[in-house]
């Protein structure tokens, strides 16, 4: 999905959002933090199950992401980080720039977010940065669980 094409889906769905321009690419939590508060912040993973691919987006308060909690609401056995590769192959993009909406993979989301008044995360392209209401990211996506 291009920045475009993600900012045409956000305006269909009267999200209340901002597209972000970045003269360098942000690649890393640290890169991240020059523009971001840490709460605010909210990347998104992708995770492979035995059921499929899923989209994580979680709080960047997270110092790790817990995979028993996982495994446990998304009622699976087997859950481990999807590759480089896998992320590709799945949603086109590349670990590290995913978009928190457009992917169309079934998501978990952290409840921590909903405590921010916007959230600041991947828009599909390491210049750029979505600002979006948390409770527009769960309308617009197919989020099946939240999580703590």
């Amino acid at each position: 999905m291009t920045i475009t094409e993600l900012e045409q889906l956000l305006t269909e769905h009267t999200a209340d959002f901002e597209i972000i321009h970045h003269p360098k690419p942000i690649k890393s939590r640290m890169d991240a933090l020059q523009y971001f508060n840490l709460e605010e912040m909210a990347p998104t993973l992708i995770v492979k199950t035995e059921k499929g691919f899923y989209a994580v987006i979680v709080s960047g308060t997270r110092e790790k992401v817990d995979f028993d909690i996982l495994r446990e609401q998304l009622n699976c056995q087997e859950i481990s980080m999807a590759t480089k590769e896998e992320v590709l192959a799945q949603i086109g993009m590349k670990p590290g720039e995913v978009a928190m909406i457009g992917h169309h993979l079934p998501c978990v989301i952290d409840e921590n977010i909903f405590q921010q008044q916007y959230i600041y995360g991947g828009a599909g392209d390491a210049r750029y940065t979505l600002k979006i209401r948390p409770s527009d990211l769960e309308r617009i996506n197919r989020v099946i669980q939240r999580f703590n």
